[in-house]
């Protein structure tokens, strides 16, 4: 675990700087995509449609992650004023993926909405673009010891399996087919690296879908496929988690009931005709209205 570098004598997030190398890849693909396709748009008009969903995004993941720890953070509030360095210790902060997905959508919406324009393109390949920077966000929580898989009880049986790789601490940081997580001092289910494959497995899928469908009007449908294709993923993988902080209810995690739910909206964008999907006829009405404005 590296959770912070060091650079020009400052701690700089590991997570942080993962999640913006993915950023850099996200737009850098969008660039490829832009190009490629010959848009009629200028890039720096899309470039902008990224950075809202971005802020939207992130807003919406730190908001998910304080409703799955409503009630340590309302324990923490009663120190605020009496004893900060208590209050810091006891405050949960971070990010739920799902909340990222929804608040990524609705930043979409909302350029489309203050700018006045059809981003229905750009929304049949952002999704592909928003799994790079999954992706590499995944690593960086590899790194930075959140998100860990279940502890690997089996490899206190190997007191003597030879390794050398990454030596952290006296303990080497991939060993016994696991990771080494300093927060809990054993070796986990490299989960978060699994995902991570996941997750460019999907890339890759995506893009083959968005090849084939490429000359079909149905804007929602590559989102449709990368909705239900992680939401398997991520219900799966869930079995094999090892931080449980934020939630347990009958027998599933918080975010697999979420999955769920994803799952099904994928579903219907996916395989909705295109005149029926609600969220294309709500679109062409936002576009009749822009037009008639317009005249």
């Amino acid at each position: 675990m590296h959770p912070y570098v060091n650079f020009i004598g400052k701690p700089f997030s590991t997570y942080g700087i993962a999640a913006f190398v993915g950023m850099i890849f996200a737009v850098i693909y969008s660039a490829i995509v832009h190009f490629a396709t010959k848009d009629k748009k200028d890039f720096f008009s899309r470039f902008v449609f990224i950075v809202y969903g971005a802020l939207f995004g992130g807003v919406f993941a730190a908001v998910f992650f304080q409703f799955t720890v409503i009630k340590g953070n309302i324990e923490a509030l009663k120190y605020l004023f009496s004893d900060f360095n208590k209050f810091k210790s006891m405050f949960s902060a971070g990010l739920v993926f799902y909340g990222g997905m929804i608040g990524l959508f609705i930043g979409f919406v909302v350029y489309a909405q203050y700018f006045k324009e059809d981003v229905r393109d750009w929304i049949r390949t952002a999704p592909a673009g928003f799994i790079l920077f999954h992706a590499c966000g995944r690593i960086g929580c590899t790194v930075g010891g959140c998100c860990f898989g279940k502890v690997l009880h089996w490899h206190q049986d190997f007191p003597n399996l030879e390794t050398g790789l990454f030596e952290r601490g006296g303990e080497p940081v991939f060993a016994y087919g696991g990771v080494f997580n300093a927060r809990i001092g054993a070796y986990c289910i490299p989960i978060q690296l699994i995902e991570s494959a996941g997750l460019i497995a999907i890339f890759l899928i995506l893009l083959l879908f968005q090849a084939l469908m490429r000359k079909n009007k149905a804007y929602y449908r590559p989102m449709g496929l990368y909705y239900v294709l992680y939401a398997i993923l991520r219900f799966v993988l869930e079995f094999w988690r090892g931080d449980l902080n934020r939630g347990i209810w009958g027998g599933i995690s918080f975010s697999q009931y979420i999955s769920m739910a994803v799952f099904v909206i994928g579903l219907y964008c996916l395989i909705c005709p295109t005149g029926k999907n609600f969220l294309e006829k709500w679109y062409n009405g936002s576009l009749r209205k822009k037009m008639a404005n317009a005249e």
